[in-house]
């Protein structure tokens, strides 16, 4: 187990290192000592590769152990380190595991008569521990590279396909017939469709890895309102829907990331018009008041059944009856809109019958003013 390893031990009594040396080299591992916070950290810092063990003691003469814990996982998290305490010192101990210590050892269990089975189990289990903590962030790290490399690769040419749909689609020039109107709608339904999953996909890998980047700045959100229902108003026109908008008469200033607001627009008005039969009404609300702004995405569709409810916004969630599970999606979009809103400080409802006729109501909160700070650990806020 310590063959060849690199070990480092830090504590202020000569007797310990002395002992806890002689245990070590018996085992074949490569052991350096330090008796200072600051020795240590300066011997952590020159030392590549990493040191495989750290013994730590948790009162030294110049830093607090737990403070050297602290900096060590600043910049490494895979050298494996087990703190050592004196009688009673639990207490320290669990805080230490909190900072990131694989293991703790009161040193009275370090009986130099024994054979020390007990103290290289322990040791053994805390290597383990961190062993598997590593497999498990280069395993994360790898999911997020392939989704990101994936999605990026298929994010260009769908985005392309998409704006010259969207601009033949707009040309007055061309006339086009009726039939080929319909193709043209339906290319663009598949294509939006498309960057919607690609770009659910590509949000979900960001989210997953811990970053979200949120850029605000002061936006007019009922023009970004209009922007995003553009392509929507297409499609619920193919399925004789009427989605109307309700905007108040002049315009809503918020500090806001207008792109990352625009595509929890989308996303929700989209779902509604997905999950509501051909013919149905969608009605999309905008009210703000001095603190809050407020978007209701109201549909007459499918409903939600109550048992779904406390799930509706987790990963990979996807409505249990035939109906919705018919209905193509990624089970990522409602996940990716909570995570949006979220960090820009705000919240997200829904509400729902569950009975297919009343439809469904999801209900938007984001502060209008510019927050102090705005953001949960996982994001970044970048000030415009």
């Amino acid at each position: 187990m310590l063959k060849a390893k690199h070990v480092l031990l830090v504590d202020d009594s000569s007797t310990i290192r002395m002992f806890l040396r002689a245990v070590l080299t018996q085992q074949g591992a490569m052991v350096q000592e330090a008796e200072f916070g600051e020795e240590a950290m300066h011997l952590l810092q020159i030392t590549d590769p990493p040191y495989h063990l750290i013994l730590l003691d948790l009162i030294l003469p110049d830093l607090d152990g737990i403070e050297v814990l602290r900096r060590l996982r600043a910049t490494n998290e895979t050298s494996t380190v087990v703190v050592l305490t004196g009688m009673g010192g639990i207490k320290s101990a669990t805080a230490a595991v909190r900072e990131g210590a694989d293991g703790y050892m009161e040193k009275q269990d370090l009986a130099i008569g024994s054979d020390h089975t007990e103290f290289f189990y322990a040791l053994e289990q805390a290597m383990e521990h961190r062993a598997g903590l590593v497999a498990q962030r280069q395993l994360q790290q790898f999911k997020t590279d392939f989704y990101s490399m994936i999605t990026h690769d298929l994010r260009n040419p769908a985005g392309s396909t998409l704006l010259a749909l969207q601009l033949l689609t707009w040309d007055e020039v061309t006339n086009f017939t009726v039939s080929q109107q319909e193709l043209l709608s339906l290319a663009m339904q598949a294509a939006q469709q498309l960057n919607n999953l690609i770009n659910d996909y590509l949000d979900f890998a960001k989210i997953d890895a811990g970053f979200l980047r949120i850029e605000p700045a002061e936006t007019e959100i009922v023009v970004l309102l209009e922007n995003a229902m553009r392509l929507s108003s297409v499609q619920a026109q193919t399925r004789n829907q009427r989605l109307t908008v309700h905007t108040p008469g002049a315009p809503v200033y918020g500090w806001v990331d207008g792109e990352r607001l625009k595509q929890v627009f989308e996303n929700l008005i989209s779902n509604a018009i997905k999950y509501t039969p051909e013919g149905g009404e969608i009605d999309v609300t905008l009210a703000h008041d001095n603190q809050w702004i407020t978007v209701e995405v109201k549909d007459n569709g499918f409903g939600i059944s109550p048992a779904q409810m406390n799930e509706l916004f987790e990963k990979y969630h996807r409505g249990a009856s035939r109906t919705v599970r018919a209905i193509r999606g990624t089970g990522l979009g409602l996940y990716v809109v909570k995570e949006i809103v979220e960090a820009h400080g705000g919240s997200i409802t829904a509400h729902s019958e569950g009975i297919s006729g009343r439809g469904s109501i999801f209900t938007l909160r984001v502060p209008i003013q510019k927050a102090a700070s705005v953001a949960a650990p996982a994001y970044e806020t970048v000030a415009a």
